[in-house]
């Protein structure tokens, strides 16, 4: 002990700029791993739906659901959602799985209901990562 604070006394610039990495290395794992929280991946998704009666809330545009959509999906636009989350109140009591074409875009409308109090995930990749794990789309 006596040896890192005469290190410090010797090197205070040193010192200040580890401190400042160390403390940026935890930050940066902090905000990846809260980031993370509710990304899920299609096998994930589909354990969520059989073990806990999960509903699939598709925000694609009315073409794309009717083009193959995840068996049970409920589609609804993004701005339904964003404009009246209430929309989604009988869902409250089941975990919710957001499916766009992207990440980007389910995560957006994913974080904005768990601050509501859903319990809702986004489907990582979206449903081309659906497409592309092979799993099971139904068409109108």
């Amino acid at each position: 002990m006596q040896d890192l604070t005469t290190f410090i006394a010797q090197h205070p610039l040193l010192s200040l700029a580890a401190a400042i990495v160390l403390i940026l290395l935890i930050l940066l794992e902090l905000m990846r791993a809260k980031r993370n929280v509710f990304n899920i991946s299609p096998s994930q998704v589909t354990h969520l739906i059989n073990r806990e009666n999960a509903a699939v809330i598709d925000v694609r545009q009315q073409d794309a659901f009717r083009a193959g959509h995840i068996i049970d999906a409920v589609s609804m636009p993004p701005q339904d959602i964003l404009q009246n989350p209430k929309k989604l109140e009988k869902f409250r009591a089941r975990p919710l799985v957001i499916v766009a074409n992207s990440s980007s875009e389910s995560q957006k409308i994913a974080a904005l209901l768990l601050k509501q109090g859903y319990n809702a995930y986004s489907l990582t990749g979206g449903i081309r990562a659906w497409n592309e794990a092979q799993m099971p789309l139904i068409k109108e």
